[in-house]
This record gives C-alpha cells, structure tokens and sequence, in this order.
C-alpha cells in the first residue's frame, strides 16, 4: 500500500474534483439553491427596499385645510395627541400597520376617538382618521341634536341642506357634509339616523382610494 503522499498542499482539490470537471458545478448549484431563497427573504422580509411611489403617498401638502376647531388636515398623530394631552382630553388611538414591502407604497392607518368632545358647546364623539400620519378626515356626532342643528348652521352658512335634509360643499380642497338636518326631522328620528358631521381632505381621501385601487392586491395584512 503506497505511503501517504505527506506534501499534497491541504487547500489542493482532491482527485475527482480534478478528473470529473463537469461534477465541480453540482456542490457551487447546490449551494445557490439553498442560499438564495435565504438572501430573498433577507431582502423582502427583514429590509424590504422602499416602493418607488413612497414620496407621493407621504408627503405633507403645504397648504392644509381646516376642519374644526382649528384641527387641520396633514397633522400628524403625535402633533394633534400633544394638544389633546395639553387640553386634558381623553381620548383612544388605535393603529393599523401593513408589513413594509417593496411591493406596495406605505400604508399605515391611524383612528383616533375622542369619546366626550364638545363641538359648538355641544358633547359628542369625534373621530379622528389618519393616512401615513396625515389627518385626512374628521367626523363628529352629536348627542343634543336639536340645538346642535342650529348652531351648526349660524358657525357655518356653507352647509344649506338641500331637500332631503343633507348638506354637502366643496371648497377647494376641504369637503364639507352633514345630515344633521334629516336626522332632526320626524322621518330622521324613526329611522333612528345616526347624525353626523364631516370633514375632508379630498386630496388624501382621493390618495387612499387610489391606494386601495392599485395595491389592495399585493397587501399583506396585519395579524389581529
């Protein structure tokens, strides 16, 4: 039996790498099988790169409108949360956040509910909806009806119902609805109407349509 050959280099191949070339692309394809998968997860799962589309679907518009009491829209969550707490109101976030991906632009919803807020002197809930940690809209429901229809309507002339008891305008970038009127009436309160006021930021309302239009698709959903 032949001795050992003691100065073959410790790094040299061994003989049927040498002989069997066609064989040296088995282990290096076997290995990219199983590293690639891990470098796609890396990439989607753990650092998704950004959606080309990111910027148009978080910038802040410089020209915000107004909703009420001085609320505007394009505030931030924390902005509005910091005058609520200097104010001593209560109130509940709630927050809904899509994993990040690169096949889809942000998507992060915010609902903040104020339980026990006064509008014109009057008590009711106001919610509060974010887009990308944008106020987009802003609903408030009254609880004294009858004496929130009036004061509603000498605060803001804007709002003339129209023959159904609903009123609706459009300034600008700002729309403005209610049904307070039709929920005052006989008809309203046997249909038992939830009365309300509303106001919007066309602009991402319109933004978050088209969200849901282009990408409902490839969005992955928070677990509950």
């Amino acid at each position: 039996m032949a001795a050992p050959d003691d100065s073959k280099h410790w790094l040299e191949p061994p003989e049927w790498w040498k002989k069997s070339k066609p064989l040296r692309w088995v282990p290096i394809l076997v290995g990219i099988a199983i590293v690639a998968p891990g470098l796609w997860v890396a990439k989607e799962k753990i650092a998704p790169g950004g959606h080309p589309e990111k910027a148009r679907f978080t910038d802040v518009a410089a020209d915000p409108v107004v909703f009420l009491d001085g609320l505007k829209s394009y505030e931030s969550v924390d902005a509005v949360r910091s005058r609520l707490d200097t104010a001593k109101i209560v109130y509940t976030v709630t927050p809904v956040r899509p994993k990040a991906s690169s096949k889809y632009p942000p998507r992060d919803r915010d609902t903040l509910v104020i339980g026990a807020y006064k509008h014109l002197k009057i008590e009711g809930q106001l919610t509060l909806e974010f887009f990308n940690d944008r106020l987009y809209e802003a609903t408030f429901v009254p609880s004294e009806l009858p004496e929130y229809v009036e004061k509603l309507h000498v605060a803001d002339k804007r709002l003339k119902r129209d023959r159904n008891g609903r009123a609706e305008q459009v300034i600008g970038h700002l729309r403005v609805a209610s049904n307070v009127d039709f929920a005052n009436t006989d008809v309203g309160r046997s249909l038992q109407t939830k009365p309300y006021v509303i106001w919007q930021d066309l602009r991402l309302v319109q933004l978050l349509d088209e969200w849901d239009r282009r990408f409902v698709a490839q969005y992955e959903r928070p677990a509950s």
